[in-house]
């Protein structure tokens, strides 16, 4: 009986030890690398609009995310300036490009854009806001099969879009909301 039982604990801490060892951990590696096509023609766009001049608008801010010619994740930041006293012919506010700057993403700052990207989705969540003025934060991309918009004055958003700006080492953005 003795022997029975030593055998069964030596072929159950045997049986045991195989299982642990041939089991992978189960971990997911989020990146751009698996969204972005090898071809580098796909694009991710991430437009934002901030109401400097209140019903009217204000200046535009543009991140392009792509694969750069040695195959790795880059920003392109473009941000627009403008004079709210200042318009076209149809009345617009006139787009004047003020700063651009090229980064090579590194996998943190990847991690805070697809949270940024997250947080963007989770906003189609919040209550829907009836107003001629906000902010409007824009997600896409060149195959057309990735779209977020979301316009108002949810302060998590701008929140969130100035942390993915502290993050990328870009200026912040002030707006005081009307």
């Amino acid at each position: 009986m003795i022997k029975n039982l030593i055998l069964l604990f030596v072929l159950i801490s045997l049986v045991s030890c195989s299982n642990k060892s041939q089991e992978k951990p189960n971990f997911t590696k989020y990146s751009f690398e698996n969204i972005l096509s090898y071809n580098n023609e796909d694009t991710i766009f991430i437009k934002s609009k901030f109401s400097d001049c209140g019903e009217w608008g204000g200046h535009e801010e543009l991140i392009k995310i792509y694969r750069s010619e040695d195959r790795n994740p880059k920003l392109s930041y473009t941000k627009f300036k403008v004079d709210c006293g200042v318009r076209d012919s149809r009345g617009s506010i006139i787009q004047t490009k003020m700063l651009t700057k090229d980064i090579f993403l590194s996998n943190s700052q990847q991690l805070v854009l697809m949270k940024y990207m997250n947080d963007l989705m989770k906003s189609k969540f919040l209550n829907k806001e009836i107003s001629n003025s906000g902010n409007s934060f824009y997600l896409s991309n060149t195959k057309e099969d990735l779209k977020i918009s979301h316009h108002g004055n949810q302060q998590i958003l701008l929140e969130s879009y100035n942390n993915l700006m502290t993050s990328l080492k870009l200026p912040k953005v002030n707006i005081d909301n009307r």
